[in-house]
């Protein structure tokens, strides 16, 4: 079943993936017996390797992203000023799919990704289908009307009236839709993604 490969996801990378925001409880089951079995095992050891190999993990199944694509994030993300890092988590959370997700149209990414692949958004007004767009500032989108009737409401209203949004994106209630104000900034990143920027741009292919 997909609901337990997702727990094997959390299990092995002892955090929460975001993969589906219902099922937290039993992954705070779950980290917590893992801590118990790591600290019983003392064959475990953890290296430089393996902590870029983990990070760059984490990144990849949070996000949806291929090995292909995540390289090419890397690549870019060296042709931009600043540090490459934070670069790297500045573009995976301008996807089209994540900011679909972070605007509170869909309850997960995966969620998002097949909103976008049905039709239901549209982006600067026009109908859009593949998820891995890299949005700018500015950037407006809406529902599809013609979707409007499947569209889960009452969860948007949820994360609207709880101000589960963040600063960096625009969200109205009455037309169900949302624009990017401006591009996060890695401290705002932090707290909601617990990720060592040190080890994210190991192993990436040129």
């Amino acid at each position: 079943m997909v609901i337990l490969k997702k727990y094997k996801l959390y299990k092995k990378n002892f955090l929460n993936l975001f993969l589906k925001n219902g099922i937290l409880s039993k992954f705070n089951y779950i980290n917590l017996q893992n801590k118990i079995r790591i600290k019983n095992n003392n064959f475990y050891i953890n290296t430089h390797y393996s902590d870029q190999l983990k990070e760059k993990r984490k990144l990849k199944i949070i996000y949806g992203v291929s090995e292909k694509k995540y390289n090419f994030y890397y690549n870019f993300s060296k042709k931009l000023s600043g540090d490459i890092s934070k670069n790297i988590l500045i573009l995976l959370e301008s996807r089209l799919d994540n900011f679909v997700y972070r605007s509170g149209f869909a309850s997960s990414r995966l969620e998002a990704k097949q909103m976008i692949r049905h039709g239901f958004i549209n982006l600067n007004y026009n109908l859009l289908k593949y998820s891995s767009k890299i949005l700018k500032p500015g950037d407006y989108i809406c529902l599809n009307y013609k979707k409007n009737n499947y569209f889960r409401k009452n969860y948007f209203f949820f994360y609207y009236n709880n101000n589960f949004y963040p600063k960096w994106i625009f969200l109205n209630k009455n037309n169900f839709s949302s624009y990017l104000k401006r591009f996060p900034t890695f401290n705002e990143l932090k707290p909601i993604i617990d990720i060592k920027d040190d080890f994210i741009v190991g192993n990436c292919k040129l």
